[in-house]
């Protein structure tokens, strides 16, 4: 695997998927004993999806402690995974006969698993994270819906015990793609050297998704240094413009390569970037590639 892929982040997204996929089906075995195949076909996906969306979207905020941020994005990714995951499942059905029970299944879960990229990237709000997860959905929603098939077609093995698997496999594996997409696209990121914040530790990674990406103590901060009292609320902001990356202070002091940063600096690959007590490596994919 390329070595600007952090396989610490890809195991964070299956773990959290399979989270998703473990809580909606510890809910919705009791769905299972409705006899309408379309109405019970359209809860279950709505549950599947949303709880999967929930957590995926809402994991990475709740682990630093952005509790009012990962509560907006657990509702916003939960809702869109519901309304795909009902999507998905109806179709799955619709095709279900014509297609033959493996291609059904593999048609259905892609589409929840659309659905579910979607949501985790549109409630962060970035246009380049809701691609990411779309194409990541559907890779681990196709691949979800074979095994999903193939497990609770395993006569020896009772419904509930293959259904509880194969939703787990299915989130983790929309989690995985997602993480992988998003990792293997990524243009730019920050990387913590060293922080005094309680949250930035040494090695995680920032990507820089957003047209503008806010540094600072506020919890609302995309990149979020808490605890570090030389870190304003708001302290700085990177803007995408075109294939550049441009820091500009926004009340603190920041530092490039060890020099004040007045005004707009354009960042390079390889930049060492200092914000009260976090020191940030800036690297850039094309840059990265070649070293």
């Amino acid at each position: 695997m390329a070595s600007n892929v952090s396989q610490e982040k890809l195991l964070f997204y299956a773990a959290a998927g399979g989270l998703g996929g473990f809580a909606a089906w510890g809910l919705s075995e009791p769905i299972l004993g409705i006899r309408w195949v379309y109405g019970r076909d359209i809860l279950f996906g709505a549950l599947i999806g949303a709880l999967i969306s929930a957590f995926l979207a809402s994991i990475e905020t709740l682990s630093v402690g952005q509790v009012r941020q990962a509560a907006r994005r657990f509702v916003l990714g939960g809702v869109i995974g519901a309304v795909g995951g009902a999507l998905g499942l109806l179709i799955g059905e619709l095709a279900f006969d014509v297609l033959g029970g493996l291609n059904g299944r593999i048609l259905g879960w892609s589409v929840l698993g659309i659905a579910v990229g979607l949501g985790v990237g549109s409630a962060s709000g970035s246009a380049a994270r809701r691609r990411n997860g779309a194409i990541g959905g559907v890779l681990g929603g196709a691949l979800g819906g074979f095994f999903y098939q193939s497990l609770t077609s395993i006569s020896s093995v009772p419904q509930a015990v293959g259904r509880a698997i194969a939703i787990i496999i299915l989130g983790a594996l929309i989690g995985f793609f997602i993480g992988l997409v998003g990792e293997l696209l990524k243009r730019g990121w920050l990387m913590v050297v060293r922080s005094q914040s309680r949250n930035a530790r040494e090695g995680r990674e920032y990507p820089l998704t957003k047209g503008v990406t806010i540094i600072g103590r506020a919890e609302e901060s995309d990149i979020g240094l808490f605890g570090d009292q030389s870190v304003l609320g708001s302290h700085a902001i990177i803007r995408r413009e075109g294939k550049n990356f441009i820091i500009s202070p926004t009340g603190g002091r920041v530092f490039v390569n060890r020099q004040p940063v007045a005004g707009r600096y354009a960042l390079k690959s390889g930049d060492r970037l200092e914000v009260g007590g976090t020191l940030f490596l800036f690297r850039e994919r094309t840059q990265a590639a070649q070293r």
